[in-house]
């Protein structure tokens, strides 16, 4: 009997906890005391100006900041980055490829997963390999019964990045794919991806274009959405750049020669498609990413799951900023050190701030007009009373006016999202866009507002 992906979603996520020997990454002082203590100056003075300026004030420099990154990437979009990709030639020698498929307690999708890998469509060597991270729930034995495929076993659960490790030391071939369980590629996928790593001696993998399986509620249609404008459009930016700083986790393809150079995933990181890419950008190899090759993915179905996936990636990025701190501002890593880097792992911190604040003045006000009103009622009554509902367009807020821009660029980028998924907007988008444009980006700063006060009073880490 088919279970249904909201059960699966739920089944997988609820009450999950990371598992021994995560650890907490921290700077080291002695070698960036410095660079540590500089930037504890900046962040006590950024609060300590918050605090004196107005909201207001506040709100206007963190859209202006906002603009400036939303403009920095219309601009490299209508420069080149559109063209990202087409001139890439098919190749005559084929690569041999290892499809590696850690699996958990997934019984409920795996089959489907190995369906979709079987189907895949590759003139060269083409190997399965599953690797069961000690399953409990009988897909071990179901999966033993099918010859077409490698299946290693782990008798303890380690973890994701642990069981890739596995699998890749037990493979001699020359592309490793990394798929989820719950992720399904398209046929043409690997005879689309694979030509980008002939781009190069130094192409140490290729992203590919994430979508998500068909949605069935509102939350999963945000997220199709989401997935349309993060992993078309800012992926296709950013890769025109060569500043990827993610090989997601549903499927992502990697030169079998990066790893033997740099080692495997970490086993400790709560995002190790983050940390292997970041990796990559410090030792210079380099992240193409393919958008006509596709892979479906399945997505929360629950807000309750969604948001325990998306706080762990948030925190995720806040280990990795750690780890990874001294290339940021740093001239050594070029565009991706001095730009990309801080604005998109740096940006988190700024929304969660900007949230913080809003959230603090929303208090405050709330609590200034409750004692107003129980202090003078009849003062209170009159001033709601006295309202003037004449509009004057020469005197529009300007807070409103730069707001308004940079919702109005942001919609473009879901739109051009839609074009890169060769999606055309009808009815049933309405609420999804209405979503992503206006909620999205408060939803983020929550998200990492909860993120930095988890960090902070080392709260355990969960799925």
């Amino acid at each position: 009997m088919q279970t249904k992906r909201y059960d699966i979603e739920t089944a997988r996520l609820e009450k999950a906890t990371a598992l021994p020997g995560f650890e907490r990454t921290t700077l080291d002082i002695p070698k960036k005391k410095g660079l540590l203590i500089i930037g504890l100056l900046l962040l006590a003075s950024a609060i300590l100006i918050a605090f004196v300026i107005s909201y207001k004030i506040l709100f206007i420099i963190y859209t202006i900041y906002t603009i400036f990154i939303f403009m920095v990437y219309l601009v490299l979009w209508l420069d080149n980055s559109q063209y990202y990709g087409k001139s890439y030639k098919k190749i005559e020698k084929w690569p041999s490829v290892s499809i590696i498929i850690p699996s958990y307690n997934t019984i409920h999708t795996i089959f489907k997963c190995l369906e979709s890998c079987k189907n895949l469509d590759y003139p060269g060597k083409l190997e399965i390999i599953v690797v069961d991270d000690g399953s409990t729930d009988g897909s071990y034995e179901k999966l033993k019964d099918d010859r077409s495929i490698i299946l290693l076993r782990k008798q303890k659960n380690e973890g994701k990045a642990a069981a890739l490790n596995f699998g890749i030391a037990r493979t001699n071939c020359d592309i490793i794919g990394c798929v989820d369980s719950d992720s399904y590629p398209h046929k043409n996928t690997l005879i689309n991806a694979i030509p980008y790593f002939e781009d190069g001696k130094k192409v140490g993998a290729v992203v590919l274009f994430i979508k998500t399986t068909s949605p069935t509620n509102l939350i999963q249609a945000t997220q199709e959405i989401e997935y349309w404008l993060a992993c078309g459009f800012l992926f296709k930016t950013i890769a025109s750049i060569e500043c990827l700083y993610l090989t997601p986790g549903p499927m992502s393809l990697y030169n079998k020669k990066m790893f033997e150079e740099l080692g495997g995933f970490d086993e400790k990181n709560l995002t190790e498609d983050m940390e292997i890419a970041l990796r990559m950008q410090r030792h210079k190899w380099r992240i193409h990413t393919c958008h006509s090759a596709v892979v479906e993915t399945e997505v929360p179905a629950t807000l309750t799951s969604f948001c325990k996936q998306r706080l762990r990636w948030a925190r995720g990025g806040i280990m990795n900023i750690m780890k990874y701190l001294d290339m940021f501002f740093n001239p050594k890593y070029g565009t991706f050190g001095l730009f990309i880097l801080p604005i998109t792992l740096g940006s988190g911190f700024f929304a969660a701030f900007f949230m913080f604040w809003m959230l603090f003045n929303l208090f405050k006000t709330t609590i200034e007009g409750a004692t107003l009103w129980f202090s003078n009622f009849y003062i209170m009554f009159i001033t709601t009373m006295d309202i003037n509902i004449n509009i004057d367009l020469f005197f529009i807020d300007s807070t409103l006016l730069i707001g308004a821009i940079s919702f109005l660029i942001w919609a473009y980028f879901v739109y051009i999202g839609f074009e890169i998924a060769n999606e055309k907007p009808s009815l049933k988008h309405v609420l999804p866009i209405f979503n992503m444009v206006y909620l999205y980006p408060i939803f983020v700063g929550l998200i990492f507002l909860f993120a930095y006060i988890y960090e902070l009073s080392e709260k355990e880490y969960t799925w």
